[in-house]
This record gives structure tokens, C-alpha cells and sequence, in this order.
């Protein structure tokens, strides 16, 4: 089994791959802030390092001795930390310390659309990293996904605030926009399986579910699984925009950013809809399936 550094292991995917790492019996290292937060792998056998994962000497320091090094670390908003600091820097200071520390591989999860555009910040910030990643000359795979879907976190987290704000559930745009989402689960065993294939090395593979759906069909995979009984509302984003301006202006947590509403207009579906199965010859849990037993949960704000 390989010996591998992880970083991003508390966030909400990367929960996933530090239990499923933990499973496949690697000897796995984790570099985190906050001790508290990876308790549930220190027990579980894993090395916990405290650091940072965007300080350079940290992250050398706890790369010394391990074959792979996979990174999860990014933000999806420009506060409180910057795009730059997590999504462009992070994958540099990840990349020089790999290469100090004389690891074999490294894994870097990026995202579907990323891409250098100024009208979609967050994609083009991803972009950025993949393009600092390859300046380097590591070996490195880059896995990009559609959307993640868990039991809580992610896209379920948004849709829960989406329910609890007003009389509607809003949708921004059109709601039509098409994805391909994916399992935390099945998105982790990507990951993990990845070290195992030298194949990848210096790919960009995109990934996603079984199947290609539309936002609205996951917001309604939400409002059925709980059975919430407000009514959607699509409004266009035209008519959010400056909202959702002024709320990141003024709030640290807003509902939506206006990068954030853009963004959830472009199709994000991989380069196939067998792209698990073409890669590590599995096929992924069918999500519109899973999700009608999955967010059922005491609904609120009914």
C-alpha cells in the first residue's frame, strides 16, 4: 500500500477520500490547521500534521517520506481567503514541495469548465492552478469533476438555504443548465484509484455520473426528498446580479455570489458520460436514484 499525504482532508470532499484511503489500507498523512477537525482518521490510523497547507515550508516538511501527494485544497468565493492564495498559489506550493520532498506522483482535483475567462472567476482561478501545477514539471494528474453530491455539504447545503429563504424556492436563470453530478463517494474512489494508474500522469480527466441532468432536476430531486411544498421561481439573472452584489458586499456568508449565480448557467458535464467506466472500468451510483432516499430529512421552512 502507498504512503500518502492529503491535502484538504477536512473540507467536504475531502472527508471522503480520507476515509476511503483509510479503507484501501494506504498509510495515509493528513496536514490540517485544526487537529480537532481530523480526530475521526487519527483514530482510525492515520498521521495527523498540523500546518498550513498554502505555507511552503509546511507543506515540504510533511511531504518528506510519502510516494503521492493529492490536493482538495480550494475555495469557491474570493473571501475570506483570496482565489489566488487557495485556487492559484496552492497548487505551486504543492507542486515545489512534491518536488522537494522527491514524491512519485501527485493527484490535484480541479473542476469541470475550468477555464481562462474574466467573466467566471472561480473557473478561470482553477484554470490558473492547473496551468501553475504543469509550470512546474511534477507529474501530476488533474481530476476535474461535475457536480458532488453527499448526504450534507456541497450542492445539498445550497439547496437547503435556497428553502429557507422566503416564500419561493429560487432558482437563478433558467435552471436548464446541464450537469453530470457524481457521488461523493464514487468521486473519492476516483481519487484514490488514481495513485494506483501512471497512465494518468500528466492528464486532465473529467469526470461524472451515470447520468446528465439539468440544476432544476436536482433542485427537485431536494424539494421531493423532503417534501417541501413551496413553489420554485426562476428569475433571471439579470435580476439577482446586483442582490447578490450587494449581499457580498455587505455579508461573510451570502446566500449567492454573483460569480457563483454565472456560473450555474454553463453546462458542466465531463468528456463522456462513461468516463468512470472508460478510466477505472466501474460504474458510478446513479444519483437521481440515490438522492430520493438520501436527503430525506425533517423539512424545514415548509
Amino acid at each position: 500500500m502507498a504512503r500518502i499525504l492529503l491535502l484538504g482532508s477536512t473540507g467536504f470532499f475531502g472527508r471522503g477520500v480520507a476515509h476511503k484511503l483509510i479503507d484501501g489500507g494506504h498509510q495515509l498523512r493528513v496536514l490540517v490547521r485544526d487537529p480537532m477537525k481530523a480526530a475521526a482518521f487519527k483514530v482510525r490510523g492515520a498521521q495527523v500534521v498540523v500546518g498550513d497547507a498554502l505555507n511552503p515550508t509546511s507543506v515540504t516538511q510533511a511531504a518528506q517520506g510519502v510516494e503521492h501527494l493529492i490536493s482538495l485544497v480550494a475555495v469557491r468565493r474570493n473571501h475570506p481567503q483570496s482565489f489566488l492564495e487557495v485556487n492559484v498559489d496552492g497548487p505551486r506550493i504543492m507542486a515545489e514541495a512534491a518536488k522537494a520532498a522527491g514524491v512519485r506522483s501527485v493527484v490535484l482535483v480541479s473542476a469541470i469548465g475550468a477555464r481562462l475567462d474574466p467573466h467566471f472567476q472561480y473557473l478561470t482561478s482553477r484554470w490558473m492552478g492547473e496551468q501553475e501545477l504543469a509550470k512546474t514539471g511534477v507529474a501530476g494528474t488533474i481530476l476535474r469533476f461535475s457536480a458532488v453530491l453527499a448526504e450534507e455539504g456541497g450542492f445539498v447545503a445550497e439547496f437547503e438555504r435556497m428553502a429557507n429563504f422566503g416564500p419561493v424556492m429560487i432558482i437563478p436563470g433558467s435552471g436548464q443548465a446541464h450537469f453530470q453530478p457524481i457521488l461523493r463517494e464514487d468521486a473519492a474512489r476516483c481519487v484514490v484509484e488514481t495513485i494506483a494508474k501512471p497512465e494518468l500522469n500528466g492528464r486532465i480527466v473529467e469526470l461524472g455520473g451515470p447520468e446528465v441532468v439539468t440544476f432544476e432536476n436536482m433542485v427537485d430531486w431536494f424539494i421531493q426528498a423532503r417534501g417541501i411544498k413551496k413553489p420554485k421561481l426562476k428569475l433571471p439573472t439579470a435580476v439577482l446580479i446586483p442582490g447578490a452584489m450587494a449581499m457580498e458586499a455587505m455579508l461573510t456568508d451570502p446566500i449567492a455570489t454573483p460569480d457563483e449565480i454565472n456560473t450555474l448557467q454553463l453546462d458542466n458535464i465531463a468528456d463522456g458520460i462513461d468516463s468512470v467506466s472508460a478510466h477505472f472500468g466501474w460504474r458510478p451510483t446513479r444519483p437521481s436514484t440515490w438522492a430520493q432516499e438520501n436527503w430525506k430529512k425533517k423539512a424545514r421552512g415548509r
